[in-house]
């Protein structure tokens, strides 16, 4: 059996530079995932990565996203986007999300 494999990468932990709460999503350059408890800085936080998960997306024209399509993270403005300009990749929508809603379904990829 391997010696070297370290998890199942579901989970990983994250020491927290700041506030984090509870079910935020967190990128730490290329990697991401959804906070499992809430803590403060130095905490080491666990993060759910490969989930399926509930996000803030904005209620405005121009944001509705496709199921399947792929989604990205707008660190400014903590909300999920359609576009990938300046933004990172953080998986696909599972299900369609219309301009006035305002959250999307996302499934997490652990790595791209």
């Amino acid at each position: 059996m391997a010696t070297n494999i370290l998890g199942s990468g579901e989970r990983i932990d994250f020491t927290a530079a700041g506030n984090i709460t509870s079910g935020q999503l967190v990128v730490a350059g290329q990697a991401f995932g959804i906070a499992r408890i809430s803590g403060v800085s130095g905490d080491v936080i666990p993060l759910a990565t490969g989930v399926q998960c509930t996000l803030p997306k904005p209620n405005a024209a121009s944001t509705a996203q496709a199921a399947w399509s792929n989604v990205f993270w707008d660190a400014t403005n903590a909300v999920c986007t359609v576009s990938a300009t300046s933004n990172t990749r953080i998986g696909v929508a599972t299900a369609a999300a219309s301009n006035t809603d305002t959250s999307i379904t996302v499934r997490l990829n652990p790595a791209f």
